[in-house]
This record gives C-alpha cells, structure tokens and sequence, in this order.
C-alpha cells in the first residue's frame, strides 16, 4: 500500500503543473520613465534593468506590463500581478503588499517652476497658497500628502501637469526629480523650467510583492539578491549613466 501511495503522489505532483518557483511572474506598472517604461515594445529604464538582473539571478522568469498608475495599483490590490516595480511605502499600501528590505533605489522629490519665476522651495511654508500639480495615485511624502497649506491640482499624467505650468494655470509642479527632467527634455521644454534643488522628500522606491501565498519568501530572496548586485559599483553607475543625466543624480 505505501508503494501505491508513493506512485500516486507522484502522478498528482506530475499533472498539478509546474511549481510556484518555475511559474513565470506577472509585473504590472506604469510608464515611468527613466525608471521603468516601454518603447518599441520593448521595457526599459534603469529600476527595470536592476528588477531584472536581480530576477535573472534568482532563475525567475518575469514578463512586465505598463498601465496607468491607478490600475497598476488595483492589480496589485487584487492579486492580478504578482509585483509592483517603483512604489513607495505607506502604511496603506503595507497593507496589501510585501515591501522587500531592500529599495531598489532612493530617489528625491522637488518642486519644479516656470524660469521666469525664480521660486525657491525651503519647507511645506513655501507652498502656502499656490496651486500645485500632483499626479493622481502618487505619494510625494507624509508631509506633502497630508499639508493644507497649498491646493494639489491632481492629473493622470506628469506631462499634463507641464503643460499646464506651462499655461499658467498651476503655479508648480511637484515630481520626482529625474522624472521630471526626462520629461521636460521628451517634451522639448527644459528652457522654460527649472526646480528647487531642496527636496520635499527623499523617497525609497521598491519592488513590493502581492499577497499571494509564498510572495513573502520571494520578496526576502529578492531583497538579498537586489543587495548583492548593487554592490557591483560599476554596473550601476553605467545604468546612471545611460538613464539618468548627469545634473539630475
């Protein structure tokens, strides 16, 4: 009899289909350059690159898709993906998703301007009164997310809030700061902007994995997995290089 129990659990291992460590992982984000987007049909940007350096170390196989911010969000809200490639931490989003100890970056906030008018950022007081861009499902900081100082004019996309600096019809905008430059320098418009090097946060950026069953042991091998490569100092400062210019570092 446990010869007969031996072959039928390995006939049931055998049509169950592969295991969770063989199953291809679903990533789900949106463009974000130059941290994560899509050109050509091809993905792109230096969080991606270091994503899938530390995956292929990890033997995982991956495929990413790109959606608006919000969706990407409710995907992985609901389990539809397993990872979030460059989210912040909240304690909402805690949650509902595994941060890894490990960031795959720090990245810093500012407050972007129209040239002409010379506007310098010191603290939260500076923004009293003005009307600032903000992208809808982002988080710019505690602080910032929760200050009544200023009026957040909330839109889908960073470009539409150039554009509307632009126009006059906001008085700054708030970005991450190599987000932003690309941005500008995509849209033809870094002449007509600049921002105030003192940050409205400092934020790190991370893989954050879903809740599904065994995402909690991936999340802890990707994070000393991702530790591993970014010790290799001359890989990521060639991904600097090719991604992020040089002022915007």
């Amino acid at each position: 009899m446990k010869i007969i129990s031996v072959v039928i659990t390995i006939i049931f291992l055998s049509i169950a289909g592969p295991s969770n460590a063989s199953q291809e992982l679903l990533l789900i984000t949106d463009p974000f350059p130059p941290y994560n987007y899509e050109k050509d049909g091809k993905p792109y940007g230096i969080q991606y690159e270091l994503v899938a350096a530390t995956l292929k170390k990890m033997n995982r196989s991956f495929q990413i898709k790109f959606v608006p911010w919000k969706r990407a969000l409710l995907n992985a809200k609901n389990k539809v993906s397993d990872a979030i490639p460059g989210v912040l931490k909240s304690d909402d989003r805690e949650q509902w998703l595994i941060f890894p100890e490990e960031p795959i970056m720090i990245t810093k906030v500012v407050i972007f301007y129209r040239k002409e008018e010379d506007f310098q950022y010191k603290d939260l007081s500076s923004l009293a009164g003005k009307r600032v861009g903000t992208v809808k499902g982002y988080h710019y900081g505690k602080d910032f997310d929760q200050s009544t100082l200023f009026i957040r004019d909330e839109v889908s996309s960073l470009k539409q809030n150039f554009q509307k600096l632009l126009a006059g019809r906001i008085d700054l905008v708030a970005s991450f700061r190599p987000v932003g430059l690309h941005t500008l320098y995509k849209l033809d418009l870094s002449d007509k902007f600049s921002y105030s090097p003192t940050p409205v946060h400092q934020a790190e950026m991370y893989m954050a994995f879903t809740k599904k069953p065994g995402n909690d042991l991936l999340a802890a091998e990707f994070s000393r997995v991702l530790k591993e490569i970014k010790k290799n100092r001359f890989f990521m400062n060639s991904l600097r290089k090719k991604y992020i210019p040089t002022h915007a570092q």
